[in-house]
């Protein structure tokens, strides 16, 4: 299994989505996949009886094409370039699909090490956005959210409150996890789940004591403020290169009206990359 790119019709986040894909790569020892995976132009139109509207539909459908082949000569030429400004030790394939962009992304999720979209992918108007919340939400799988800025990479950061979401999250990521030498567990303690607390379950300190178990040496910070840019303030401290999150403790409609850390970090645009698990 290799780590997967999925790559979206716009080039511009490419550069900066590969950043995150190929120190992922090298930190897990792998591979490198591009996938580029765009829907069929003529699904995206409706016909009805008419000789005008079927014609002007083709015409549609044919502007979307070259459109479509446009940006995916401009995309390889990014990942052909990141691959090249990586070196000879990267090994690297690339895949270019017209299919369901959501279940594409659920099967690169399922069989790959890490699965990176780029930032710009959890927003709703994003050509990857289907696949980004179909492979976290509905096929909750293990996905990395690319930063859209440079950040140093000497550190994991875990955003710990005990819930099963962050538990999840560990779990899942861990071959991930386990490359860093240097990972803090952040956490605010009046701020951890209830459920368990009586076993103790919820406690940093078990977190800790469970990555021990993967010789991963981790400290426990305690965070300031309002989570969200407590997590952004620990991360520019430790030099962190990644936040492991669960995503969405809470349904996303509550998350919208009240606020939410999920969607505070997805929508920052100073966060390192985010490997999320729901």
């Amino acid at each position: 299994m290799s780590v997967i790119a999925m790559l979206g019709d716009n080039p511009t986040g490419v550069p900066m989505q590969m950043k995150t894909a190929v120190r992922i790569a090298r930190r897990m020892q792998t591979s490198l996949l591009g996938l580029t995976v765009m829907p069929d132009p003529a699904t995206a139109f409706v016909y009805t009886p008419g000789a005008d509207v079927v014609f002007m539909g083709a015409k549609a459908i044919e502007a979307v094409t070259e459109g479509q082949k446009n940006a995916r000569k401009a995309i390889r030429a990014e990942f052909d370039k990141a691959v090249k400004e990586a070196g000879t030790w990267l090994r690297a394939d690339y895949e270019d699909v017209t299919g369901s962009v959501a279940h594409r992304a659920a099967g690169a999720a399922m069989l790959s090490q890490a699965l990176v979209f780029p930032k710009d992918a959890c927003k709703s108007v994003h050509a990857l956005n289907l696949g980004f919340e179909h492979a976290l939400m509905e096929a909750r799988l293990p996905i990395v959210l690319a930063s859209s800025i440079p950040h140093e990479d000497e550190t994991c950061l875990i955003a710990w409150d005990g819930s099963a979401q962050s538990a999840r999250a560990v779990r899942m990521h861990m071959p991930l996890i386990r490359g860093y030498k240097r990972v803090f567990i952040a956490q605010k303690p009046q701020n951890l789940q209830q459920v368990n607390k009586a076993s103790g379950a919820t406690e940093p300190a078990k977190l800790k004591a469970y990555l021990d178990r993967y010789e991963v040496g981790s400290e426990i910070i305690a965070l300031k403020g309002h989570i969200s840019e407590g997590l952004i303030e620990a991360a520019d401290t430790c030099d962190a290169g990644l936040i492991v999150m669960g995503a969405y403790g809470h349904n996303r409609l509550g998350e919208m009206i009240f606020g939410g850390t999920t969607r505070a970090m997805l929508s920052a645009p100073n966060a390192p990359a985010l490997a999320l698990m729901h």
